[in-house]
């Protein structure tokens, strides 16, 4: 017969879940790893960045329509806030809160392309995306793609481009790449 739970256990592990192994919490309130997972599926408590209100580097990069790598530069070269998190057992998830996402956007405006952007996808979201968003289209901004990977359409793309006359220079405007990019990347799939 399983011991009744306490208002603080369940206050513990509403706090717990997202940030800390299901052993871990087991074993801080003395009880089976399989009854906390019973316990979580009562209460509707997920162990996962849902709970929290986060997201993962790789929905953010979908979200933005970037590559998953360019999430990660910036977190790695430009400090955007990323918390890590383990789930379940082994799990280990980088994950992104929203607000902290949006503050560090509006500190590095000139990475993020505010017009493929949809409203209100990675809520709140601040009024002053909008206006970025309109100021983009209104002038047909177009950022230069950071740290970008090539997809097999882009290199076909890039050697029909390249094959036809275009200089680098072309195909990069093109392409939403840099000059160097479009070099770099020719001589490679040209090998």
């Amino acid at each position: 017969m399983s011991l009744a739970w306490s208002a603080e256990e369940v206050e513990y592990l509403k706090d717990c879940a997202g940030n800390t192994k299901i052993s871990t919490i087991a074993n801080n309130l003395g009880r089976s790893s399989e009854g906390v997972t019973i316990k979580m599926k009562r209460l509707n408590i997920n162990h996962t960045k849902k709970q929290m209100g986060m997201v993962t580097i790789h929905e953010l990069a979908a979200i933005l329509g970037v590559d998953r790598k360019t999430v990660e530069g910036w977190v790695i070269r430009h400090r955007l806030p990323c918390k890590m998190r383990v789930t379940k057992e082994k799990r280990t998830f980088y994950l992104i809160d929203a607000e902290e996402f949006w503050k560090w956007a509006e500190n590095h405006k000139d990475k993020v392309q505010f017009s493929d952007i949809e409203t209100h996808v990675l809520n709140p979201e601040p009024g002053w995306v909008n206006q970025e968003r309109r100021k983009e289209r209104e002038q047909s901004l177009s950022k230069k793609r950071k740290y970008q990977m090539w997809t097999t359409k882009e290199d076909e793309q890039l050697i029909r481009l390249r094959e036809s006359g275009l200089t680098y220079r072309k195909i990069g405007e093109a392409m939403n790449r840099s000059a160097i990019s479009v070099e770099r990347r020719y001589k490679r799939v040209k090998g």
